[in-house]
């Protein structure tokens, strides 16, 4: 069986492309199509098939509409021919990294909304033949050109399909080479950015993530970056990444958390989309596919993306520090720290990160932030049970050669253990199982001391604290969110309840000031509405126990601790 599908974009104001999947070499009498109801590296079920309107197909030159059988499936009954070509239009607005979006100044089109596939033939290689709207001029994409045109690319199976997004309109490409491997940046949207720092520092970090490996898995690799209004995020790919940034971010206060992103989704090359964990692949593109070990995959990888760029000399040894105080900090604030494990976390992705409420921080921790956490605590144990002699980098790099020696075969927690012991020598069962199955970080201190680094809380410890937070609406306080662990939540304040008086005074975006002033177990008059009606509600004060750690980088007082700050610290 052959397939090629076709994209055209007539009219791509109305948001739509124009799908033709030509399937020659027929030799079934019935063809079911699907298409996947989810993207590789973002778990959650997205519904894709909601944006067809209708599947119709040709054949013997006779039109005629196609049923669904399922919710994501088409069949055909091929009546014993040999050629058939299915037609379907894909609606496309809507803006993210992961979907597809289309308005008369470009197209971004991600796979898995975008191709229906023949079921049981995910191994068919496929030809995309790309028909732009007549006034765009450039594609990029990593699929590589069939016959030297750019606008007909191949994709070896499914798989690579899907995971090879395609940017189509009138952006500027840059072109650099890091060894040996040519780099493409599709930049769409006006911006502030200085295209040749990014370039420069790009091939800083590149570098350096092609050394924890020892090599690197691509022949090609494209950066898709979107200069956005407000909106950020990055989704990984095989050989690219697509990335959206706020346009004016590029300068000195916020250009941390772009190179960031970009160091992140390019460390997923190695991490996840080849180290992978075994039930992400072959993946089942119309069901949840679930994993405990997001942590790894993401967290690990959220840890090195900022200590990537420490590393390559992009970020200064004061702003690093301070981002792991930041994580820090925020992981141990997190109300539901005591509630979900890691692997817990992992595992629920599909049903909980992408829909986070009201209650999520009190229930839940992100595998993103606390796994960047675990990254540097998993780093000190290395370090401290080699005597700064292997580290997090080694462990990375063993699990990329046991991916080499067998593409096929995914690793799990028992895998990831293995490799942990054989590096260090030791048993890491114990601390494994403590850090990911679970709750809170009671040794926090004993971590950061193997580095000879000493954790200063810095909170006043006769400071005050509602526990909630609140956004102004129109003139109304409104409760947005209520931590657990503190009066507000006790005091059966609810979210959604707009604030009006505080002891009889009236509440606006400075109510703070109206208890700061007293001390913990004092209790404050709350004048609320709630659904129109008028309540009173006394809620005691709660001392302010949330964590305010720096990081004290001291002189260290064993050898052993001075390895493992100079290894950490590459000084």
């Amino acid at each position: 069986m052959k397939l090629k599908y076709q994209l055209s974009f007539s009219e791509p104001h109305t948001h739509y492309v124009e799908v033709e999947m030509h399937i020659s070499d027929i030799k079934s009498d019935v063809l079911n199509l699907k298409m996947a109801v989810w993207t590789p590296g973002s778990y959650l079920i997205r519904e894709y098939q909601k944006n067809i309107d209708y599947v119709s197909c040709t054949i013997d030159g006779q039109s005629k509409r196609i049923s669904k059988t399922d919710k994501n499936t088409w069949t055909i009954d091929t009546e014993g021919k040999k050629n058939i070509v299915v037609y379907y239009k894909v609606y496309s607005y809507e803006y993210t990294v992961r979907t597809n979006f289309i308005d008369e100044s470009h197209a971004l089109l991600n796979g898995a909304p975008t191709f229906l596939y023949i079921d049981g033939f995910e191994n068919l290689p496929c030809e995309i033949d790309i028909h732009p709207f007549h006034e765009w001029l450039n594609i990029s994409t990593s699929l590589p050109y069939k016959d030297s045109n750019k606008w007909i690319r191949i994709a070896k199976n499914l798989d690579e399909l899907i995971d090879s997004p395609f940017e189509i309109g009138n952006h500027t490409s840059h072109f650099f080479e890091v060894s040996g491997i040519p780099h493409e940046i599709a930049l769409y949207g006006k911006s502030n950015c200085d295209i040749k720092k990014l370039i420069d520092d790009l091939q800083l970090i590149i570098r350096e993530e092609i050394t924890i490996f020892g090599s690197h898995p691509c022949e090609n690799y494209v950066f898709v970056i979107h200069n956005t209004e407000n909106i950020f995020g990055g989704l990984e790919h095989l050989h690219s990444s697509v990335n959206f940034v706020d346009r004016w971010s590029y300068n000195t206060s916020h250009y941390q958390k772009v190179i960031s992103l970009l160091a992140h989704e390019y460390f997923h090359l190695w991490n996840v989309k080849r180290i992978r964990p075994e039930s992400l692949g072959p993946f089942n593109y119309s069901q949840e596919n679930f994993t405990t070990l997001l942590w790894f995959f993401e967290g690990i990888t959220s840890y090195y993306d900022d200590y990537i760029c420490y590393r390559s000399g992009v970020t200064s040894k004061a702003d690093y520090i301070s981002i792991i105080e930041k994580n820090l900090n925020e992981v141990l604030n997190t109300a539901g720290i005591d509630t979900q494990t890691l692997s817990e976390s992992s595992f629920d992705a599909w049903l909980k990160y992408y829909r986070r409420n009201e209650n999520s921080n009190n229930t839940q921790v992100s595998y993103y932030t606390k796994g960047a956490v675990i990254g540097l605590i998993l780093d000190f144990l290395i370090l401290d049970s080699t005597n700064g002699e292997q580290s997090l980098d080694d462990v990375m790099k063993a699990l990329y050669q046991k991916f080499l020696s067998d593409p096929n075969k995914g690793v799990n927690e028992k895998d990831i253990l293995a490799i942990l012991n054989k590096v260090t020598n030791s048993d890491f069962s114990v601390e494994l199982h403590t850090l990911i199955h679970t709750t809170g970080l009671e040794k926090i201190d004993s971590y950061f001391e193997l580095a000879g680094i000493k954790l200063k809380d810095n909170t006043p410890k006769s400071s005050v604290f509602l526990g909630l937070n609140t956004q102004f609406q129109e003139g109304k306080l409104i409760i947005t969110e209520l931590n657990k662990n503190y009066g507000a939540y006790n005091g059966k304040l609810n979210v959604k309840d707009e604030i009006i008086s505080i002891d009889g005074f009236r509440a606006g975006k400075d109510y703070l000031k109206l208890f700061e002033y007293k001390k913990p177990d004092e209790k404050i008059i709350i004048l609320i509405s709630r659904e129109g009606i008028i309540k009173q509600v006394e809620v005691t004060l709660s001392r302010d126990n949330r964590k305010n750690y720096t990081l004290q980088i001291t002189e260290p007082i064993s050898k052993k601790q001075a390895a493992i700050q100079k290894r950490w610290l590459f000084e």
